[in-house]
Order: C-alpha cells, then sequence, then structure tokens
C-alpha cells in the first residue's frame, strides 16, 4: 500500500505589532455589518429581478 503522502503549502505571514493589530481589529469593527458597494448592489438586485431561470 502507498502511505499518504500530506502536501504542505507555504503560508505568507507578515508580522505585525500589537497596535496594528488593534487598528485591524478597530477598522473591522467598523466595517462590520455595513453595505460598501451600496450603487452595484442596487444594480444587481435590479437586474436580478428581470432574470427568469428555467425550471
Amino acid at each position: 500500500m502507498r502511505n499518504e503522502e500530506k502536501i504542505a503549502t507555504k503560508i505568507n505571514v507578515i508580522p505585525m505589532s500589537k497596535a496594528t493589530k488593534k487598528r485591524i481589529s478597530k477598522v473591522e469593527e467598523e466595517i462590520k455589518g455595513k453595505i460598501l458597494f451600496k450603487e452595484k448592489m442596487e444594480f444587481a438586485q435590479k437586474t436580478l429581478q428581470d432574470v427568469k431561470l428555467p425550471m
């Protein structure tokens, strides 16, 4: 039987200071739950209303 070999993937991790992590988490909290691309969302909803899918 063959031994299953695990494929290791390399992940690039950028070292950050504690202050940078705090700033990133603060921005994340501000963005969470907001619609960032309102115009694109409205256009997509309008476009999808007219689409008829074959069933």
